[in-house]
């Protein structure tokens, strides 16, 4: 009998190593990777394609800063858009879609952001969520801003055309398109039609 042999045959196979690049966020110490990194793994998918949006997904993301961020703007706050970073204190990392800060609370540098915002769009989930659920992770993520202190988190469903709404200390809301959803005070959104309106008196 080859010894040898048999403790080749036994070894366990070597896991690959998932490049850095391929993490979406960091929660808890524990890498969460995009939505189709095994696809890059085997080569039938590059990493530009996992990470593109859909039309749908970039032409929200600009119609929203477009609409709302003139208003905003002239009334002292600021707003990024393109996957802005965070990280919590604790070292958590994060990604949001369009945030909304206090202008005094803003700070522009080279870096993912400690800073609080007020306010987090979220479009879609872009993470891989293979050992847990999609749901599992919007409210989890959700209630980590809350955690951090951002004040209202709004993620919009692009498959379904739903929107979520959760204020921490509040009930939560599923909308549909065609409501009147409130972005900060004095500011009104419908996302049926991207109409910024303001709220009757």
């Amino acid at each position: 009998m080859d010894v040898a042999s048999t403790e080749k045959r036994k070894s366990p196979k070597k896991v690959a190593k998932v490049p850095e690049y391929l993490i979406y966020e960091v929660v808890k110490g524990k890498p969460i990777y995009y939505k189709g990194y095994k696809d890059v793994l085997n080569k039938t998918k590059t990493f530009e394609e996992i990470i593109m949006d859909s039309t749908l997904q970039a032409w929200l993301k600009f119609r929203l800063s477009l609409l709302i961020g003139q208003f905003l703007i002239e009334n002292n706050f600021e707003v990024t858009t393109g996957e802005q970073g965070f990280i919590f204190p604790e070292g958590d990392k994060r990604g949001a879609d369009l945030a909304i800060f206090k202008a005094e609370n803003f700070k522009i540098d080279e870096h993912y952001s400690r800073q609080i915002p007020e306010l987090v769009f979220e479009i879609d989930v872009k993470a891989d969520t293979e050992n847990t659920t999609e749901m599992d992770y919007v409210l989890q993520k959700v209630e980590d801003y809350h955690r951090f202190g951002v004040k209202k988190v709004i993620w919009i469903f692009t498959k379904n055309k739903k929107v979520m709404v959760a204020a921490p200390g509040q009930p939560w809301l599923t909308l549909d398109w065609t409501a009147s959803i409130e972005i900060v005070e004095g500011l009104n959104l419908t996302l049926s039609n991207l109409n910024v309106e303001k709220p009757k008196a």
